[in-house]
This record gives structure tokens, C-alpha cells and sequence, in this order.
């Protein structure tokens, strides 16, 4: 049930992927077309980092990291809608 309402969440926010690398959880948005610029994303809460087309989460190893993705997906969905 958790694995479905994250990959709702993501869709709801326009990710295409959700992945770990160096430690972090790394939400990505698609590729920018060609000729287009990356969007350059604000950091949206004091663990997540904005990047270019990527939010860089840094709670992946705290207990509670499970509602703490599941908060920042529905932060992230609400700032797009």
C-alpha cells in the first residue's frame, strides 16, 4: 500500500523516477527538451534540496523517512498544482 500511494504521490507531482544515491533520496522530474533549460528547483523544506530537475533529500537514514516522503511528495505536488 505504501509503495502505491508514493508512486501516486510522485505521478501527482510530475516525477518520473524516485532513487537513492549518495545516501540521499533523489526525486527527479524528466529530461528537459532539447534547447530548453533544466528547471532550477528551490530547496523546499531544511532535508530537501532543489537542483536541476532533481530534489535531493537528506533524511533517507532516519527512522521516520517514510512520512517524511510521503510529506515531501505532497509538498511538492501542492507547489505544482
Amino acid at each position: 500500500f505504501y509503495q502505491m500511494r508514493i508512486k501516486l504521490s510522485a505521478e501527482k507531482a510530475g516525477l518520473t523516477s524516485i532513487g537513492v544515491e549518495a545516501g540521499q533520496i533523489v526525486l527527479r522530474y524528466p529530461p528537459s527538451p532539447d534547447g530548453i533549460q533544466p528547471r532550477s528547483l528551490r530547496d523546499v523544506a531544511p532535508q530537501v534540496r532543489g537542483g536541476k530537475n532533481t530534489y535531493w533529500c537528506s533524511f533517507a537514514k532516519e527512522p521516520d523517512w517514510q512520512d517524511r516522503l510521503l510529506e515531501t511528495l505532497t509538498l511538492i505536488a501542492w507547489e505544482a498544482a
